[in-house]
This record gives C-alpha cells, sequence and structure tokens, in this order.
C-alpha cells in the first residue's frame, strides 16, 4: 500500500498543474463558461483520485475515499495512460471505450486519477490516468472475464475466462498468486466468478501474478451460454 500511495503522489503531482494535493484539488465551486465560449481551462481545472464504481455511457463515477462521489462526463476524446502497462505506459488520445478496452472490459474497482474541466456546471474529462493494482508491479498486463473453467488444488491450477469479445484466455495458478480483496485465495475463484488477472510477462502458459475478484458484473457484459 505504501508503494502505491507513492505512485499516487508523483502521479497527482505530475498530472495537475494547480491546487492543492488531496482527494480534490481547487478550492470553492466551479464556475460556469459562458455558452459558445468553450472550456475555460486555464479556471476550471480540477484534480479527482478515487475508485471507479459506475460506467454508463460516456459518464464515469468516481468514489472519493469518504468524499461525496462525483460524475465526470467522458463521452469526447481526451488522454488516458496506465502506468506500468507496455501497451498504453505513454499518453494517447481516446475515448472511455477505449480506456475500457485497455484494462480488458472494465474500470470497475480501478483506482484512477482525473484531471477535468468544467463546462457550463458539468466536470468534463480531459486527462484519465488508470492506477496499477497494488503488488503487481512486475506485471504487464491485465486480462477481465468470466471464469469459465477451473482446474487444480485448492491453492493452485489453471482457470479459463472469457472476455468481452468472446475469447478463452487460459492462466496458470500458483502458490505465490496474490489476491484481492485481501483475505480471499484461490478456492474462492469459482465458475462464474467475474475476475481481472494480472499477467507476468515471458511466460509459456501465462502465469497468473495476481488475481482481483469483483463483486459484480458490469452490466451488458456478455454470459456463456449455459
Amino acid at each position: 500500500m505504501k508503494g502505491l500511495r507513492i505512485i499516487l503522489i508523483f502521479a497527482l503531482v505530475a498530472f495537475l498543474m494547480a491546487g492543492s494535493v488531496g482527494t480534490v484539488f481547487a478550492k470553492g465551486e466551479p464556475k460556469a463558461n459562458n455558452p459558445g465560449k468553450g472550456l475555460n481551462l486555464k479556471v476550471e481545472k480540477r484534480g479527482f483520485a478515487g475508485n471507479v464504481t459506475k460506467v454508463v455511457g460516456g459518464n464515469v463515477t468516481l468514489d472519493l475515499n469518504g468524499g461525496e462521489p462525483v460524475n465526470l462526463l467522458a463521452g469526447d476524446t481526451f488522454s488516458y495512460k496506465i502506468p506500468r502497462d507496455r501497451e498504453f505506459n505513454k499518453w494517447q488520445r481516446g475515448n472511455i471505450t477505449d480506456v475500457i478496452q485497455a484494462v480488458d472490459g472494465t474500470l470497475i474497482g480501478r483506482r484512477a486519477v482525473v484531471q477535468a474541466g468544467n463546462d457550463t456546471g458539468d466536470w468534463v474529462v480531459l486527462k484519465f490516468m488508470v492506477l496499477p493494482i497494488p503488488g503487481t508491479q512486475p506485471a504487464h498486463a491485465h486480462r477481465t472475464g468470466l471464469v469459465i473453467e477451473k482446474l487444480g488444488s485448492a491453492t493452485a491450477g489453471n482457470i479459463t475466462i472469457k472476455d468481452i469479445h468472446g475469447g478463452n484466455q487460459t492462466f496458470a495458478i500458483a502458490t505465490g498468486t496474490d489476491y484481492h480483496p485481501e483475505g480471499i485465495g484461490f478456492v474462492d475463484i469459482n465458475l462464474g466468478s467475474f475476475v481481472t488477472v494480472v499477467v507476468a510477462p515471458k511466460t509459456k502458459l501465462p502465469l497468473a501474478k495476481a488475481i482481483v475478484l469483483h463483486a459484480n458484473i458490469p452490466e451488458g457484459w456478455p454470459t456463456p451460454a449455459p
């Protein structure tokens, strides 16, 4: 957790040009722009950090860790980045669908740092950074899907997941695999579980460095036929 906090602090310092470090940066209520004048980025910037709890269409809800949840408009293109991901480690342009695909299908439960601007009272995403899952520094790929097969003992074996595109992917599970939330293990990963697998690089059979067990399946996620 200490490492994650350090990453978050550095990300926020580099990410935002003004305001004090914290969950929300900038003081006072946002000021709406004059219609037709565009977004006044010099005045209207604010940063948010928290966990993604909902993604509906072009709207993203961020839980500010004890503060009021904030709704962010992400329907237009913006800059996004996923640190330590080999493909998305540099800023690039895209929309929220591109970000979701980059993390293999879901943002729910992921920690993010977002720079937004106020446009007539709404917060519009300008930059979106998805932070790495704690304890997964050596890994570089995330795969998300429904568990459709599980083989092995109580602590090790293989799982196969079906991703958002309908493809199947199999991963080796070792006794050293990390699990999130804390306190769960391989025994808690069952058929129908919705998981994100963090994959260690350069292994013949993709080795699960960490597994995140999600509480819910995102709305609209395809489910395998019985």
